[in-house]
């Protein structure tokens, strides 16, 4: 029997986080149970009722969607915000209904209410947080409610990037961000004390950085080979290659957000390491965000709640993210 995993996500609305909704659901040991926008690397409220037009779409109901209140320290570019506005607009989003009507999401929402909710009403069974924006809410939560942390069984998260030769800078574009810091990633540079305070939390959490994510990068030629050849069978796959064809030409765009989403139905794509991780969060932007990993050898007899991925088995990633929309049917 497979056990069903009850998932708030959190997210921030660029189009693989969208499509990361999509992915979750079509996951039978899945329930997603709540979404929570955050005001990052998005505009909230219209990603908030993007979230809930894709959730009509495959007639999933009573999920509750809200826009949470945090506030950046360092603010995304306001020219990375704009697509969910374009996906609320797509014609495979629209054309079932002649009026899609979506709730209107509560705003400023904040997430220890949405989890203490989902955790009640499953019998107190504990949430899975499935992170794919910065982590500020949670850092709230965990401030707000001094029992958070029982009710969340882990986060999977999707952010950090640590330098190494492989990876030898962020995902920080400073001729677009100037003055920031080229060694950071977005979601940690966000609220870099934030995701400090996360991370000491205790709380399990699995990390899914740049490091790994790169590796399965998004171009035309993937988006011809995974996605086009049977679109005209598989709307889903029909709306993954437009939600693509939107940023395929950006030089470095990966699966990031749909890559930490696999974890939860198909874990064996990675490969962990146990981890201290610390950020920077001193008050020079030049600065702030840098993440140093500390790995743990499995012989030292010491303890982590951090898990890093350390490598993803990437066509069997493009299989599955494939196969897995193909299950997917629009109403």
């Amino acid at each position: 029997m497979i056990q069903t995993k009850n998932i708030i996500i959190i997210h921030d609305g660029a189009t693989d986080e969208l499509m990361s909704i999509l992915f979750a659901a079509s996951m039978p040991n899945v329930s997603i149970k709540g979404i929570m926008v955050i005001n990052a690397d998005c505009q909230g409220y219209p990603t908030a009722k993007v979230s809930s037009k894709l959730l009509d779409l495959i007639d999933t109901k009573d999920v509750h969607v809200a826009v949470s209140g945090s506030r950046a320290w360092n603010p995304f570019p306001w020219t990375y915000r704009q697509y969910s506005l374009m996906v609320d607009l797509f014609p495979v989003v629209n054309q079932y209904k002649e009026n899609v009507v979506v709730p209107e999401p509560q705003m400023d929402f904040p997430l220890e209410s949405m989890v203490d909710k989902v955790y009640r009403e499953n019998n107190n069974s504990p949430v899975t947080l499935l992170c794919l924006s910065p982590v500020t809410d949670i850092a709230n939560a965990i401030k707000n409610d001094p029992n958070f942390a029982r009710k969340v069984s882990e986060i999977v998260w999707m952010g950090g990037v640590y330098i190494t030769e492989e990876t030898p800078f962020g995902n920080i574009d400073t001729g677009i961000a100037p003055g920031a810091n080229p060694n950071a990633e977005w979601n940690v540079y966000w609220d870099p004390q934030a995701t400090q305070e996360v991370l000491n939390s205790g709380i399990k959490i699995k990390i899914f950085p740049l490091n790994v994510t790169n590796s399965v990068t998004l171009s035309r030629e993937i988006i011809r080979k995974y996605f086009l050849p049977e679109s005209n069978k598989y709307p889903a796959l029909a709306l993954a290659a437009q939600m693509y064809s939107l940023v395929a030409f950006q030089y470095g765009f990966s699966f990031w957000d749909t890559a930490a989403t696999s974890f939860l139905g198909k874990p064996d794509l990675f490969t962990f390491k146990s981890a201290f991780v610390e950020v920077d969060t001193s008050p020079d932007p030049v600065k702030q965000g840098t993440m140093k990993v500390e790995f743990i050898s499995k012989i030292e007899p010491i303890e982590s709640t951090i898990e890093i991925a350390s490598s993803i088995n990437v066509k069997m990633f493009y299989d599955y993210y494939v196969e897995q929309l193909k299950t997917l049917n629009f109403k």
